[in-house]
């Protein structure tokens, strides 16, 4: 429950939508945003808005779109598109084109010339900036012909493939927006921005673990909102920002340089930087720390009842604990899951052209699901798709992440159950064909982040008689075909800094951290306190909930951390409670020297520590110490010393300058498929994963299940277990012998 005092000043009119058309006149007698003098160059890469890979189009007609979308501050002076490019050689200069459009406004033509063809070009468009709105869409769509005489659409020889090392150079201008809660979380965050935040927070000279932990609360939900982009979040000490930035004070804790205002209750204020009005502060204001929570939760539990410049919180009440595995943004296991369930819209679930782009939905599964030997994960796909002319031709691909799980053919029109595949409803050539298939994803291809891939190939017939191409393809998968999550458990095998690395286990088991407790120094420096923001933010992105149940606590108080996973982040010289866990650590960093088990051994060994992306086990035989001047940065998980079963994971480096690679490997998708083991060591752009310590296991299994996993990882126990049940057996089968003989020898008697 969320109460607040709104800000009584009257906040200024939205700005006028942005766009092509020139406004009404009611539009233009409305105040629009004022535009700052200041301009931005900025290079976008294709590759940085959707074209993962080389952009293929294909056919005698086809289009790619690439989302482009505008921040809400800003507006477009001049654009310049960069195309890199090859048209296939078999294509028939000046009628082969590639056209340019933006929201299906012609912007540019890039014609086939014949002395280029096969080769690679490029060419440089210039794009009108009066088009380019909030959401656009830029489409690259290819016209090729081959012959004057009758063509197959889908003829090899129709190509042509845009590199995504292409680039969108554009020139901006900052606007003047006004100073309004109800325009949050833009600008400090903005969904129409694809990059990834940068979001500075700014505190006293050394702000309190209390301030710490409202700041881990908002990082949290702003790594929430940025998902897929990621999230860094630089900290300033008693600093001036230079861009959009947060600024948490109480009465006593106020960086130097801002005019902040007293409070006594807890406030949310925007503000514009006296220097800069284009650059806005979010004011995160308290009387004290209490307040200064206060405040932190209402901003991520109620931003949709803000309006104006500010707003006093009056009273917060959090919601109920979270149960396990319910995070927004994982799929909850125990039941059956539509698919309409996992995408935002329905018509994500269709495609439509020729060819068919894929069908992708992604599947945030928890990161500890149990694979081993487990059946995997049954579908029940229902889907619809224009059936060909031709029989065995059609074919629907599915894949997970990429690798092959089943495919099957789909018939032709007028087939209807002919091909003996079962589960077909044909409802005829005109209407399309609806059809049913069950299919199930192997368990060991599943991980916690997965994208399932529906690959529909529905090419038109090859007709030779010049006669009206077929209409064309579409497909679409039912959004009530059903995934079943009741058979799969929750049991792992910790520390595995991957878990942590790309789904923030174990800290995630519960999406409100009601179980984690943030271990800092009593005094910490603004890199670790910029390593934990960007941890946390990690955090909220897996599960789509806002850190609202952590705990921070100073390096003296690890006791009172009691029976909870503990993240700890510390840079240079050690807290006392990691010199008191001693050779618990799987290395200890320190300036100038480091210490590991066997490291020294390992060193001298040179290029043969690394093996890739799997963590080299590496048997404890004592602690090596080694002196060293270079900077090195660590990740490590080991079991709690305070309670079994409980983890650590330790983010640490030999000096504070080193410290925020342990968190940048977080957010490089590059180096993040590195991080495995129970340490992993930071040099430059050297990320090297090692399996040091003893593992030890979390979750619950059905205890059948249980006892058979333990007789698998024990084949000696299992071995013992074996003869003592044949053992068993053979004194039944002696005493049933025995009594039988008896029996006899009395009868006879």
């Amino acid at each position: 429950m969320l109460m607040f005092w709104a800000g009584m000043a009257q906040a200024a009119p939205a700005p006028a939508p942005r766009g092509a058309a020139p406004p009404t006149a009611a539009a233009a007698s409305a105040p629009a945003a004022a535009a700052s003098s200041a301009l931005v160059a900025q290079t976008v890469p294709l590759r940085d808005i959707g074209a993962w890979g080389a952009l293929d189009l294909r056919g005698v007609d086809h289009s790619v779109y690439l989302p482009l979308s505008l921040r809400l501050d800003e507006t477009v002076v001049s654009a310049r598109l960069k195309l890199n490019y090859t048209f296939s050689p078999a294509l028939l200069p000046d009628l082969s084109h590639l056209k340019v459009m933006l929201d299906d406004q012609p912007l540019g033509t890039v014609v086939a010339s014949k002395g280029a063809l096969g080769s690679p070009q490029r060419a440089e468009l210039e794009l009108d900036p009066r088009y380019f709105v909030d959401y656009a869409k830029l489409r690259l769509q290819f016209i090729g012909h081959y012959t004057m005489d009758c063509e197959y659409p889908q003829h090899t020889s129709l190509w042509a493939q845009v590199g995504n090392d292409s680039t969108l150079e554009l020139v901006t201008r900052r606007l003047v927006l006004r100073n309004d809660l109800a325009l949050l979380p833009a600008p400090f965050f903005d969904a129409r921005d694809g990059r990834r935040l940068e979001l500075p927070f700014v505190f006293a000279r050394q702000p309190s673990l209390a301030t710490v932990k409202s700041a881990g609360v908002l990082a949290s939900w702003f790594g929430v909102l940025s998902s897929y982009r990621g999230a860094r979040f630089p900290v300033l000490f008693d600093q001036t920002p230079t861009r959009h930035a947060v600024v948490l004070a109480t009465n006593t804790e106020r960086p130097a340089g801002l005019a902040l205002p007293l409070v006594e209750v807890p406030t949310l204020m925007v503000m514009a930087l006296p220097a800069d009005p284009a650059t806005k502060l979010l004011l995160v204001l308290g009387k004290d720390a209490a307040q200064l929570e206060q405040a932190a939760l209402a901003l991520v539990l109620g931003q949709a009842v803000l309006s104006g410049p500010s707003a006093q919180v009056k009273a917060v009440q959090l919601p109920p604990p979270r149960a396990a595995y319910d995070a927004p943004a994982m799929v909850r296991t125990g039941g059956i899951v539509r698919l309409g369930e996992l995408v935002p819209q329905a018509a994500e679930l269709q495609a439509q052209g020729q060819p068919l782009q894929p069908i992708r939905i992604n599947l945030r599964l928890p990161p500890d699901i149990f694979t081993w030997e487990a059946a995997g994960l049954p579908i029940d796909l229902r889907f619809r798709y224009t059936p060909p002319r031709e029989a065995g031709q059609a074919t629907l691909s599915v894949q997970v992440n990429e690798r092959y799980v089943n495919a099957f053919r789909l018939p032709a029109a007028g087939a209807g159950g002919g091909t003996g595949e079962r589960g077909w409803l044909s409802l005829g050539s005109g209407s399309g064909t609806q059809a049913t298939r069950s299919l199930t994803v192997p368990a060991f291809q599943l991980g916690s982040d997965n994208q399932l891939q529906f690959i529909f190939d529905l090419p038109p017939a090859n007709d030779a008689k010049c006669r009206p191409p077929q209409a064309g393809a579409q497909a679409a998968l039912d959004p009530d075909s059903t995934l079943d999550l009741t058979g799969i458990e929750h049991y792992t095998a910790l520390p595995n800094l991957a878990l942590f690395a790309n789904g923030g286990f174990p800290f995630t088991k519960f999406a409100d951290l009601a179980q984690t407790t943030l271990l800092l120094p009593d005094t910490p420096q603004a890199t670790e306190v910029q390593t934990a923001l960007v941890a946390l933010g990690r955090m909220g992105a897996a599960t789509g909930a806002p850190a609202t149940r952590l705990t921070v606590l100073p390096a003296s108080r690890v006791k009172d951390a009691g029976d909870r996973d503990l993240l700890v982040v510390a840079a240079g010289a050690y807290p006392p409670l990691l010199e008191a866990w001693g050779q618990t650590l799987p290395a200890r960093l320190e300036a100038g020297q480091r210490a590991a088990s066997t490291l020294g051994r390992l060193l001298d060994a040179g290029n043969e520590w690394f093996s890739g992306a799997t963590p080299r086990v590496v048997p404890r035989e004592g602690w090596t110490e080694l002196q060293a001047g270079g900077a090195l940065a660590a990740i490590s998980g080991f079991e709690s010393p305070l309670a079994a079963g409980r983890s650590v994971v330790l983010l640490n480096a030999t000096d504070a300058a080193a410290l925020p690679a342990a968190a940048e490997v977080l957010l490089d998708a590059g180096k993040l498929r590195l991080v495995r083991g129970d340490l992993v060591l930071l040099r430059g752009d050297a990320v090297d994963a090692f399996r040091v310590g003893d593992t030890y296991h979390v979750g619950e299994l059905r205890w059948w299940r249980w006892v058979w996993f333990q007789l698998h990882t024990h084949p000696l126990l299992l071995a013992l277990l074996g003869l003592a049940v044949g053992l068993a057996l053979a004194l039944v089968a002696y005493r049933l012998l025995r009594a039988a003989a008896a029996r006899r020898l009395a009868q006879r008697g």
